[in-house]
């Protein structure tokens, strides 16, 4: 029996932008500026953030110093 009660959400960039609620183009932005966290995986090309990374970062105030 494999035990699935811990599971890591990822998000894509785009995904990750949604969840920030501001336009992809800003989120490459912010993340070209070093704004964002480093993504927590790679699948291939694709760059992925888990819900966790992208929800600490909304609550300590999102990219605002």
């Amino acid at each position: 029996m494999v035990d699935t009660a811990w599971r890591v959400e990822y998000l894509s960039r785009v995904e990750a932008a949604e969840r920030c609620r501001i336009p992809v183009s800003s989120f490459d932005k912010l993340r070209h500026d070093g704004l964002i966290p480093e993504p927590d995986a790679r699948m291939g090309k694709h760059l992925l953030w888990s819900a966790d990374t992208i929800d600490e970062l909304l609550a300590r105030g999102g990219t605002e110093h």
